[in-house]
Parts: C-alpha cells; sequence; structure tokens
C-alpha cells in the first residue's frame, strides 16, 4: 500500500467534473487501503463563494480518517469573469499550495491533477525539492484549450504558456490521462515524453453513483424534457442550443440548464431576446438532487464546440447520464462517438448545429420506446467498462509498477 500525496485545486464539497474525479477517486483509494493526504484550495468553486463551514483563512487540516487528511489552502475566491480574477485565483492558490506542499513529508508519491496549469508547477518544484516521484494528471490540454477558447488572445501570453507546459512535463516522472487520445498531443509536440510511463484513467461511474442513482429513481416528467447540466463555459457552444430550443418553440419540449459558468448571463439574455418560453435556468445543484434531475429528463446532451482540439475530449457528464439511463445527444466527434456508438445509448448531432441538434432532440421526441431502450443500453455499457474502482486499480497498479521500477 501507498501514501499518495494529491495535489488538485478544486475537490469536494467543491462540484464540478474535476472535484468529482479525484472525490471518487480518492474514496476508492482508501477503500482498498492506500492513505491518501488531499492539498487543494479552501472550497468556492463553482459559485466563487466559500462553502458553509470555510471562510478566507489561510490553511484548514482536516483529518477524515486515519487513511485521509485534507488541507485546504487558500485561494482568491471570486466569480472569475475577468482575466485578472482568473489569474488572482489560480496564482493565490499556485503560492500558498507550493507554501502547504513544503511542509509536508512521508509520502511515497506525488500526484497533481491539471489544469489549471499553474498547479502543475506546485509538483514540478516540490518533486526537484525533495527527490519524489511525480505524475502529472491531464484533464485538459492547457494552455492550448484556452487559446482556442478565446480566453487567451496575446500570442506572447500564449508563447509563456508553453514554456510553462514544456518546464512541467520535464520534470514529470509520468502522466494519468483522463482522455487516452492526450497522448496524441505529445506524439506531435513533446515525443521526448513518450518514453516516460503514460496511464489512462477515465471519468468513469462509482458504485457510490450508482447506488444513489437506484435509490433515487424517478420516471421522466411527462412533458418531453431536454437537459444540459454542468459548466456553461466557453467550450460547451450552448448558445446552439438555445438556437435549437428556438427552432423547437412549437413542441411541448422544455429545455433545461442546471449549472453555472462564465456563459451564464450571456445565454440568459440570449433566451429573454428570443422570447423563449421552453428555456429554465436552474443554479448548481448537490449530486443528489441532480440525479433526481437526470432521471426527470427525457433526454441529456453533451456539446462541445467544433474544434480539433476537443475531438478527444470524453465529458465525465456523458456516462453520469448513461448510468442514469438516459440517452445522451452529443455534438463532438472522435472518441465519444466511438463509445456512443458501441454503447448504443445515444445520438450524434453536429457540433455548434442548432438545427442538427434540434432533428436530434425530435428523433427521441417521436420514438419514446427508444429512450427506454438505449438508457437500458447505456446503463450496461457504464457498468460492464468504466466502473471507477475498476479503473483506479489498474491505473494504481501501472503506478506502483513504475515507481518500484524507478531509477535509484
Amino acid at each position: 500500500m501507498m501514501h499518495v500525496l494529491l495535489i488538485t485545486q478544486y475537490f469536494p464539497p467543491e462540484i464540478g467534473a474535476a472535484a468529482t474525479r479525484w472525490g471518487d477517486y480518492v474514496n476508492i483509494l482508501i477503500q482498498k487501503g492506500h492513505r491518501v493526504t488531499v492539498l487543494c484550495e479552501m472550497p468556492n468553486y463553482p459559485l466563487g463563494e466559500y462553502f458553509s463551514g470555510y471562510r478566507r483563512e489561510w490553511v484548514k487540516r482536516e483529518t477524515i480518517s486515519p487513511k485521509l487528511t485534507i488541507i485546504r489552502s487558500f485561494a482568491w475566491a471570486n466569480n472569475r469573469n475577468s482575466a485578472i480574477k482568473k489569474m488572482g485565483h489560480y496564482l493565490t492558490f499556485m503560492v500558498s499550495g507550493f507554501i502547504h506542499a513544503l511542509k509536508l513529508k512521508n509520502y511515497d508519491i506525488l500526484i497533481v491533477s491539471s489544469p489549471p496549469l499553474f498547479v502543475g508547477v506546485i509538483g514540478a518544484i516540490i518533486s526537484k525539492i525533495k527527490s519524489i516521484h511525480y505524475f502529472l494528471d491531464i484533464r485538459d490540454i492547457w494552455p492550448d484549450s484556452v487559446m482556442v477558447l478565446g480566453e487567451v488572445k496575446t500570442k506572447w501570453i500564449f508563447n509563456l504558456g508553453k514554456k510553462l507546459e514544456s518546464f512541467i512535463y520535464k520534470s514529470t516522472h509520468g502522466y494519468i490521462f483522463s482522455v487516452p487520445g492526450f497522448k496524441n498531443h505529445f506524439k506531435k509536440n513533446y515525443p521526448d515524453q513518450l518514453k516516460k510511463p503514460m496511464i489512462n484513467l477515465i471519468n468513469g461511474v462509482s458504485n457510490s453513483f450508482f447506488d444513489l442513482a437506484k435509490k433515487y429513481d424517478r420516471k421522466p416528467e411527462k412533458r418531453f424534457t431536454v437537459l444540459y447540466s454542468g459548466n456553461m463555459g466557453l467550450a460547451q457552444g450552448l448558445e446552439h442550443v438555445i438556437k435549437a430550443a428556438g427552432i423547437l418553440q412549437k413542441y411541448p419540449i422544455d429545455f433545461k440548464f442546471v449549472g453555472s459558468g462564465v456563459r451564464l448571463n450571456v445565454l440568459k439574455n440570449q433566451t429573454k431576446k428570443m422570447g423563449l418560453k421552453n428555456v429554465v435556468f436552474f443554479p448548481v445543484q448537490t449530486k443528489e438532487e441532480l440525479i433526481k434531475t437526470i432521471k426527470r429528463a427525457s433526454v441529456c446532451l453533451v456539446p462541445l464546440k467544433n474544434d480539433p482540439l476537443f475531438q478527444n475530449a470524453i465529458p465525465s457528464k456523458m456516462f453520469e447520464y448513461m448510468a442514469c439511463s438516459r440517452p445522451v445527444i452529443v455534438s463532438i466527434s472522435g472518441e465519444v462517438e466511438k463509445i456512443l456508438k458501441k454503447a448504443k445509448s445515444g445520438s450524434i448531432a453536429v457540433s455548434e448545429d442548432a438545427n442538427s441538434i434540434a432533428k436530434s432532440i425530435l428523433y427521441y421526441y417521436n420514438n419514446r420506446n427508444e429512450i427506454k431502450n438505449q438508457g437500458k443500453n447505456g446503463v450496461m455499457y457504464i457498468k460492464q467498462n468504466v466502473r471507477k474502482e475498476v479503473l483506479i486499480s489498474h491505473a494504481m497498479e501501472k503506478i506502483q509498477n513504475a515507481y518500484y521500477n524507478k531509477p535509484s
């Protein structure tokens, strides 16, 4: 058994794909006998306000059990609606996290989850100072993705980000990929890194999620309901879903958006400007409430912008929708398309194409039996292929093998 130090900016009680990823995997590691210390930010994401029971303070240490310690480090909590606020949020955690990481001792291996890329800086420096084995968990390719989304428009800032990326990559002893296709990024840009261990650990579904899905089972609403839940940011292209809602105004179809993000107000204004009565927005929900909401939906959406960088993306929300026995309409090509076709649990719409999205929705509206059939297919696929307990076990075997075979 190993003592793992995990550094991740986002961690429960925060919600979202990043926090859920390691929140679940940490619990499973503990169940399997490992000891874990987590260094994360003071909970404030995604609303930019400190969660109940937390406040603006330098550090808070929580001993959850003999095998789990959580060290919550200062980060500037804000709505991140400007470049300065967003950078401030990242950099304050990088500085405070680095200082607190220096004080930690007696762990076997370091895992750092990125983005933000600045968290990787902590791992790069700590691993050199302490000569510790360091794995970088990559959930997204930075700074390329923020350049594509227009969050970085200045060339010199992008080039600086690439130098930072290169520095971090050179310091690692191995990689953990949430998307297997990320390896193509290294083949193209960092071929020298291919000799290092590259371990796949996709975002699956945990046994505890299945238990909640069973506990909170609900029948779909009588009125046909289309659901999107999660981050309403630049990458999702949700304005095209709003346009699809406009196309389908004459049908008794409701569109529910659950979550928050930098594009939330833009989407609300678009809905108001179009005079849509079939679109409703709901705030961020707890996991239990979100499961109930998914269960009440007829179909669920997983959209992304049309860019080659996102072709290998595998949004974790897709697996959660499938685990809740709901068909998924995906507007992404690449890895997700292969999974959905194999699972026979959804359909593919053209990315950023409102007409294509509307057409896919109408298919399910006119073929209600497919909702039930594809829903069952999705549950079966998840149980057989992407159980988090199995995924993390395989990943840890490879991590341990790399650790015990490291150069002395």
